[in-house]
């Protein structure tokens, strides 16, 4: 490449006196910046919005109503998301699927009028109560916006040499860390979703830059403080240790039997009109709600349960009462997410994991509340994605190193233990075929 043909900033640099090694660094650092803060800056302003409109409008406002009001939402947020599925022509729409296929097979054009129905059916799922919460939509959303961007700007010098790949990831770090209010977690989680055992490692740097821009932006709009009130500090001896081996052990677990009891039911409700779904889906939502509050004294199961989750750290709910939780929960969102609701399950493994921690603590009085939960969050996290390096950062970027001793052992057990809800195509291809082969024995 002759001089008169470099970038013109390759240009400068060189004529700077730096030398071409460090120069080709400080272009590409550039350019990556010049990409990655706008996409990050656009992603989280998109994700405020998005939840502005599912919790600041709608659910704050609807979740102080009467009970049975409240227990009234979720069918007729699955009927107006199913309604929407109808005319998409689609059973289901999972959003966090959609980024990891994505990124596999970038889409070849784009859609706003399909995108804008998969956006109001999420809206109307959340919005409503149903049980379901905004982490994978805002992952999907952050996607979105950044394919946008390099569709109607890829003709711009900056855009080249940023695959489509890359800016799936890009857009994807940035809407984790909005609605995570965790920068560094919300990277690799956008980096390890789509693989079963590996990152997108030269991915890392403008995912990280977006994810930062991001952070600072919802910060600004809504607040930058973590969803949960992890431990800052736990003491790490046998007995903490081996408790840490059984949360991880059951983290792993039920990630996969949660997994296995989605998927079944699921395919019991496909051969149902969309109408009949998304009764029956929005009826179980709304009976297990119904069983939280006469037991627990609140519907504790709509939406995604971060105010349930907060209880578990301050130590109202453990014990056999946070096992009973952690049951209905579970229901509730195979109900939800078997059958129209369109949303994600990003921030209800948030509440799943703490009430793991909390309803294994009693037998380990050595663990205080708050680090029991913690530690179901961050193993059912890895366990649930297959991201370890996830639940190891987001333990330190919620709760400081303090609680790194314990947390990593249990987010190691569980993430070798658990399949992920999303890997790459061969992966997925091959436990679908093992699923199916599953219940075809069992029928």
């Amino acid at each position: 490449m002759t001089t008169n043909e470099m970038d013109p900033s390759e240009n400068k640099v060189r004529r700077s006196g730096i030398s071409h090694r460090w120069g080709r660094k400080i272009v590409e650092l550039r350019h990556m910046a010049l990409i990655s803060i706008p996409v990050g800056a656009l992603a989280s302003a998109g994700v405020s919005l998005l939840e502005y409109i599912c919790n600041g409008i709608l659910w704050d406002h609807l979740s102080h109503e009467a009970v049975i009001l409240r227990l009234a939402f979720p069918i007729i947020g699955l009927l107006f998301s199913g309604w929407i599925l109808h005319r998409l022509h689609v059973s289901s729409v999972g959003m966090l699927n959609e980024v990891v296929l994505h990124y596999h097979s970038p889409p070849e054009s784009l859609s706003i009028k399909e995108d804008s129905l998969k956006a109001l059916a999420c809206i109307s799922t959340v919005g409503l109560g149903a049980s379901l919460g905004l982490g994978g939509p805002s992952q999907w959303l952050g996607t979105r916006i950044a394919l946008y961007l390099r569709h109607y700007l890829g003709h711009h010098r900056l855009f080249r040499g940023i695959t489509k790949s890359h800016i799936v990831l890009i857009g994807a770090a940035a809407g984790v860390s909005a609605i995570f209010r965790a920068p560094l977690a919300g990277t690799l989680l956008a980096l390890e979703t789509p693989f079963s055992k590996d990152i997108d490692g030269p991915a890392l740097l403008p995912a990280s830059m977006a994810a930062f821009s991001s952070h600072i932006v919802h910060g600004y709009f809504f607040d930058d403080k973590p969803l949960l009130p992890f431990a800052s500090e736990v003491h790490a001896n046998p007995k903490t240790i081996v408790a840490a081996i059984v949360v991880g052990l059951i983290a792993g677990f039920l990630s996969r039997r949660f997994q296995r009891g989605l998927i079944f039911f699921k395919r019991v409700a496909a051969p149902m009109r969309w109408y009949t779904r998304a009764i029956l889906g929005g009826m179980l939502t709304s009976i297990s709600a119904a069983i939280a509050w006469y037991f627990y004294g609140d519907t504790f199961t709509l939406q995604a349960g971060l105010p349930l989750a907060q209880m578990t750290f301050a130590g109202e709910v453990v014990g056999l009462a946070a096992l009973g939780l952690l049951v209905l929960k579970i229901l509730a969102v195979w109900a939800t997410a078997g059958t129209t609701g369109v949303a994600g399950l990003l921030v209800v493994t948030l509440t799943v994991g703490s009430l793991i921690g909390a309803s294994v603590q009693p037998l380990f009085p050595a663990l205080a509340p708050d680090v029991a939960a913690a530690i179901g969050v961050c193993a059912y996290l890895a366990a649930n994605y297959n991201a370890p390096l996830t639940g190891i950062a987001l333990s330190a970027e919620w709760g400081g190193t303090g609680l790194l001793p314990v947390a990593w052992i249990a987010v190691i057990i569980a993430a070798w233990i658990g399949e992920g809800l999303a890997n790459t195509p061969a992966k997925i291809k091959s436990r679908r075929n093992h699923q199916d082969n599953i219940l075809e024995a069992n029928e």
